[in-house]
């Protein structure tokens, strides 16, 4: 009978996986959030005094998550792509991914109190209204 050390090493090997994790869950630091996240990974959800807080000093992406926020906003509201929308805006429209950031930033500055989903269907209102269709996108409105 050969007895070999494979299996006595993946044993091993499982169990100080489980203690190791075990171990750093109980280091862990408890998870406190700012005023105004109330626990909710959705950036649409928070404040926008917490988004003009955090948007000078955030990470990289913050700008790009605003927009891919608005993105699913935009979408939802019309079927269509963001670029599909800023194409059928008049020619001489100056929107473009800074300057759709740009409002939600601005709206956040001049609004604290509102949520971010605020200024994004401020923003979307804005859109809507250029569309050179005869007929906004959003015909529930």
């Amino acid at each position: 009978m050969v007895v070999t050390k494979a299996p006595i090493i993946a044993h091993f090997a499982l169990a100080t996986l489980l203690l190791a994790a075990v171990d750093a869950s109980q280091a862990a630091d408890k998870l406190t959030l700012r005023p105004g996240m109330v626990g909710v990974a959705d950036i649409g959800a928070i404040s926008c005094a917490t988004f003009s807080h955090m948007y000078p000093a955030g990470p990289i992406g913050v700008r790009q998550a605003v927009l891919t926020y608005s993105q699913g906003y935009f979408f939802a509201r019309s079927g269509k792509t963001t670029d599909e929308i800023l194409s059928g805006l008049p020619a001489d429209n100056s929107w473009d991914f800074e300057t759709l950031t740009d409002h939600i930033v601005d709206y956040c500055a001049a609004n604290p109190e509102s949520p971010v989903s605020a200024a994004v269907i401020d923003l979307w209102g804005q859109l809507d209204a250029g569309l050179d269709r005869g007929v906004p996108f959003d015909s529930a409105d």
